[in-house]
């Protein structure tokens, strides 16, 4: 990005203040970047994008109270054209998936965010996607499609945690996250981290594929309505 370009406006979301320091340093120090705002946590980040209209969100994925994906999916069900990059820990390629369909282009690790972050801004900037190169190299299982794996078997559920069957359970049934969120009494970063791992042992990628899942394995005949999220289910 060279000096006589525009500037790229750059919000910075992410829990944790020393690492938060040292990207705006490393931001701060780029010619053509400029850091308009920093929050620590998911509900923050909503009004601080509302609040200086950047061009770029570099944000955390776990985060207290909201997660990075909620926030990217509030973005766009609110119209933001605000291009994310996802700056994270999370080595699971299940993550990436669920990355980009929340509206995310941009996918960098934190241990990488030396050599690649700001690629990575200029990529999405253009209007091009960014994968961290640690993450492009682990090719989808043979025969995976968007529509998910061949319907199972029933009664073979691929090694699910309790938590893990459930949240997919009460997705299948049509529940947003929140409403699993109060149904099982745990945070949406949780319902979301439960959720990923989940697909990723099941192979789905897709709330179809997940409803098809949870019709062969018989779960959905155990209620004939939708669970209120009154009332959370037993995970016993």
């Amino acid at each position: 990005m060279g000096k006589a370009e525009a500037r790229v406006r750059v919000a910075l979301i992410d829990d944790h203040p020393i690492f938060r320091s040292g990207v705006r340093g490393l931001l701060g120090e780029t010619a053509g970047i400029e850091v308009v705002g920093e929050a620590s946590d998911g509900r923050h980040a909503l009004n601080l994008v509302h609040r200086t209209r950047p061009d770029v969100v570099v944000m955390d994925i776990t985060m207290t109270g909201m997660s990075g994906l909620a926030v990217a999916r509030a973005l766009r069900e609110a119209g933001s054209t605000v291009h994310i990059v996802f700056l994270t820990v999370n080595e699971d390629l299940a993550f990436v998936d669920e990355a980009l369909s929340a509206g995310a282009q941009g996918y960098v690790l934190k241990r990488s965010a030396g050599t690649s972050l700001l690629e990575a801004i200029e990529v999405v900037v253009s209007g091009g996607r960014y994968v961290d190169t640690e993450m492009r190299a682990a090719p989808s299982p043979p025969g995976r499609t968007e529509a998910g794996p061949p319907a199972p078997h029933p009664g073979e559920e691929g090694g699910l945690t309790v938590r893990e069957r459930e949240v997919l359970r009460l997705i299948a049934f049509g529940m947003t996250m929140k409403e699993v969120s109060l149904s099982m009494s745990i945070s949406v970063a949780s319902v979301d981290t439960y959720k990923i791992r989940g697909c990723k042992k099941l192979g789905l990628r897709s709330r179809a594929s997940i409803v098809r899942y949870a019709l062969g394995q018989g779960w959905l005949e155990t209620e004939n309505r939708r669970p209120s999220p009154d009332r959370p289910p037993s995970l016993m």
